[in-house]
């Protein structure tokens, strides 16, 4: 595909890296008018989306070069060239999360509250994300006969199916479905995010030719293990928050 957009000098402008900063830009947009309808402090969501987005950055390379652990081990300068693609998003996902909550805690506003109003956001950054994925070449799908595209990289000069478009119009639509839905209680976005893109992660990756890692109990991948827990957690998650009323 098109991993190299075009050079400036000796600047180059990375597909991948350019989709990610379009995807964050977006993200934070849609977040920060969400927190004013909201009534939450736009400058605080602003400050906890930058510092949450590094965190999960961080959490999606660590991630991804666990999976990747061999050849890293063998070429360790090659870790920190994130501009050149190798994320994985849950890794992403759980980074950013965990201190998104936490920065929320600490700045005492009400963590379901801006869950809610900052989560369908994410999915909009994280279709925004997999185009940058297809301009790369990685997370491509399995081998198609009718409606494929030639991935360079792979080297097999084979029709592959471009789940990376797929998985970005689905998550686009569970942005759009989350915007327009009107919460019956705190923390119902929030957990309808979680189930709905836990089970497209785990479909999707049936449909994933790239390396996976570890394959658990010779059936699931690591990411499909995780999207079982995520749609369990969302589950209980759900069925807590509606009984609670907040």
């Amino acid at each position: 595909m098109y991993p190299e957009l075009f050079k400036l000098g000796s600047f180059t402008v990375y597909s991948y890296g350019l989709f990610v900063a379009l995807g964050f830009l977006a993200a934070s947009y849609v977040a920060a008018r969400r927190a004013k309808t909201a009534k939450l402090d736009p400058e605080k969501i602003m400050n906890a989306n930058i510092y949450s987005f590094f965190a999960g950055i961080l959490g999606a390379r660590i991630f991804y070069v666990l999976t990747e652990l061999n050849y890293y081990t063998e070429f360790p300068g090659e870790i920190l060239k994130i501009w050149a693609g190798g994320l994985v998003f849950y890794g992403g996902l759980i980074g950013g999360v965990l201190f998104y909550f936490w920065y929320i805690k600490r700045k005492k506003l009400n963590v379901l509250k801006v869950a809610d109003a900052v989560i369908p956001a994410l999915a909009l950054g994280q279709a925004i994300g997999r185009l940058g994925c297809f301009m790369r070449g990685c997370c491509y799908g399995k081998e198609s006969k009718c409606c494929g595209v030639i991935f360079k990289d792979i080297g097999d000069n084979k029709l592959h199916f471009p789940a990376q478009l797929l998985e970005a119009v689905v998550v686009l639509g569970i942005f759009l479905f989350l915007i327009y839905r009107k919460p019956r209680f705190k923390g119902e976005i929030f957990s309808l995010y979680l189930l709905l893109y836990g089970l497209v992660r785990f479909l999707m990756e049936y449909l994933r030719a790239d390396e996976r890692g570890p394959v658990i109990l010779g059936l699931f991948s690591i990411s499909q293990i995780i999207s079982l827990l995520a749609v369990i957690f969302a589950c209980i998650l759900y069925r807590r928050f509606n009984t609670k009323k907040n």
